[in-house]
């Protein structure tokens, strides 16, 4: 594959083939117990899914979403952030219930017929009547009021508009309240009249609707705290089941700021709301990394299949058990690098590295045998039955523990792994080499100039060259 060209696959979630193809994280299984858990279920509920960002929320719901539609469930996804210029959820909601349930051969027209017109008459009975007025007047005022005077008589006339405006303003609310007061009765009976329509849609349901909701940590803080009341008070039916997909702490942070909230922020609210939250796999030791990272290399053209190995796939998943970045973050980097990388492989190595950080240890020396130990760890439980699998044997005096890192390192990848021509364990031993003896410099430096992207005077310069390459390619 040539190493010149990008393979920058982005997901297509309105056309998945295949359920769960692509699966790295293993999702599949939450999705089937989620499945399982829905079919239990012997009334209404609401989920959440709590994830940060970057773990994965809209790729799983959306191949869960498939999954529903392949076992023949009633499912719908919303993306509540392109949907937030709306005044009010309830009208969307009850629009894609209508729709969905139209599709399919459950429930017949008469019924849906029915359900539309008592989402009208509930949705009118929900619109508040103030907006309505001011809306009115602000009219009145724009055409033929203040605004429209001509500027010569604003000064003259003004004062007396604005008066009599007020004037009109505090009747029409007033008559405004008075007719909300009458209607109210008949406002809580078509209310009623409706979550009794919606139930007798769900009842003819074999399985439950499950309706998940996307991105609700990132719509109007407004407009989220408004769906959820609304899910909770107006569409809480046996056979329908709610799924609320969020980063739970963003979407407090922001309904705080956007209120003013300034106590201690939690999830008490919220909570009232929720009957069960679902929090996504964040535990990094149960993932198959050189599975994810082989992947992602072979996507950008790095590996030229993917059972090909080379030393960049080793590095890779050594700095990622160092970084413990989430799916998102590591895929960026991995972009980064691929827009990044330059003709000589070892000067990859080093700047996939310097991507990925060399924050938070001292310098860069640290930095890689940090990784390199805990690579090695990883590929090597046991480093006695790895010499003797390969008859190699520990000379003179020395002991098992006394081998550097670095020297397992290149047995683990040469014997092992079969990998030729390494070179993170020579940058290391330089390095060892420079610690150890003042004199040693020389040595370094010729090293690190085979790997600089810019002409090296100093080793102290290395690092700082690097991180202004990626600067400027940025």
């Amino acid at each position: 594959m040539d190493n010149n060209q990008l393979n920058w696959h982005k997901d297509d979630f309105e056309n998945i083939k295949t359920t769960w193809e692509g699966d790295l994280w293993d999702r599949r299984r939450l999705g089937e117990q989620l499945t399982q858990y829905v079919d239990r279920l012997q009334c209404g509920a609401v989920l959440a899914l709590d994830a940060r960002w970057g773990e994965g929320k809209t790729w799983f719901v959306r191949h869960w979403a498939k999954h529903l539609s392949d076992t023949d469930h009633n499912v719908i996804y919303l993306d509540a952030f392109a949907n937030d210029y709306l005044e009010d959820p309830f009208l969307v909601i009850s629009s894609e219930i209508t729709s969905c349930l139209s599709k399919g051969c459950d429930v017949d027209q008469c019924h849906i017929n029915t359900f539309k017109q008592k989402a009208a008459a509930a949705y009118h009975a929900l619109l508040p009547s103030l907006p309505k007025v001011l809306l009115t007047l602000g009219l009145n005022l724009i055409s033929g009021g203040v605004l429209g005077t001509v500027a010569q008589e604003i000064h003259k006339v003004g004062e007396k508009a604005i008066e009599s405006a007020i004037d009109e303003i505090s009747d029409k609310i007033k008559e405004s309240i008075e007719e909300k007061i009458e209607t109210h009765e008949a406002d809580k009976n078509t209310l009623f009249a409706f979550k009794q329509e919606l139930a007798k849609l769900a009842e003819q349901l074999d399985k439950p609707l499950v309706f998940i909701i996307d991105e609700l940590d990132r719509c109007r803080p407004d407009f989220a705290i408004r769906l959820i009341e609304r899910i909770k008070h107006f569409f809480d039916i046996k056979n329908i089941v709610f799924v609320l997909v969020m980063n739970k702490p963003q979407l407090l942070q922001s309904v705080k700021s956007f209120y003013g909230y300034d106590s201690e922020m939690n999830g008490d609210y919220l909570e009232k709301f929720v009957d069960f939250t679902i929090h996504l796999k964040t535990d990094s030791e149960g993932y198959d990394y050189e599975a994810i990272i082989k992947s992602q290399l072979f996507r950008i053209g790095e590996l030229s299949s993917l059972d090909d190995r080379n030393e960049l796939l080793y590095w890779t998943l050594g700095l990622q058990l160092d970084k413990q970045l989430n799916s998102r973050e590591l895929i960026k980097k991995l972009n980064q690098y691929a827009l990044l990388r330059t003709e000589n492989k070892n000067k990859n190595l080093v700047l996939l590295s310097v991507i990925m950080g060399v924050e938070p240890y001292a310098n860069y020396y640290i930095y890689i045998s940090s990784v390199v130990k805990k690579l090695v760890n990883y590929l090597c439980k046991n480093k006695m039955e790895l010499l003797r699998r390969h008859n190699l044997r520990i000379y003179h005096d020395k002991t098992i523990d006394d081998i550097r890192d670095a020297e397992w390192y290149r047995i683990i990848l040469e014997s092992d792994l079969n990998i030729e021509s390494i070179f993170i364990n020579i940058i290391l031993n330089a390095y060892d080499s420079f610690h150890g003896d003042e004199n040693m410099e020389y040595q370094l430096n010729t090293v690190l100039k085979e790997v600089s992207i810019y002409n090296l005077n100093h080793p102290n310069d290395f690092i700082n060259d690097w991180k202004a390459y990626i600067l400027r390619g940025i």
